[in-house]
């Protein structure tokens, strides 16, 4: 048994699969778009209003984007995270590792700078 959809059936089709996915992510006003213009202007309005929630969401992920990099570029100014500093300070707390098996101690060497730091920021 073969079905034919000629293309304005299809176009019916998607636009039901459309619909249904939209009110069941939590578009319930859409059933009254349904009822009183038809399920042609639903998809238009449904269409639009994910325009803007697109929009919104390209928004907020820019200022994201420029917060990150803004903080960002504040930690790689700080003075633990200068490469001399950070290089030797880490592989001090390697050495000790290795030698004592103690984290604390590698730990240790890390609170002056953490201290200097923290100066800076305040």
């Amino acid at each position: 048994m073969k079905f034919k959809f000629d293309k304005p059936t299809l176009l019916k089709i998607a636009c039901l699969i459309i619909l249904f996915v939209a009110i069941a992510l939590g578009a319930v006003e859409l059933l009254f778009l349904v009822d009183l213009g038809g399920i042609d202007f639903a998809v238009t309005f449904l269409l639009v209003y994910f325009a803007s929630l697109r929009d919104s969401l390209i928004y907020k992920y820019r200022v994201l984007k420029s917060d990150f990099e803004k903080t960002i570029t504040f930690l790689s100014e700080l003075y633990i995270f200068q490469p001399k500093v950070f290089v030797s300070h880490a592989s001090a707390s390697a050495v000790l590792i290795t030698l004592t098996s103690s984290v604390l101690l590698a730990c240790l060497m890390w609170i002056p700078l953490i201290y200097i730091s923290s100066v800076f920021v305040g």
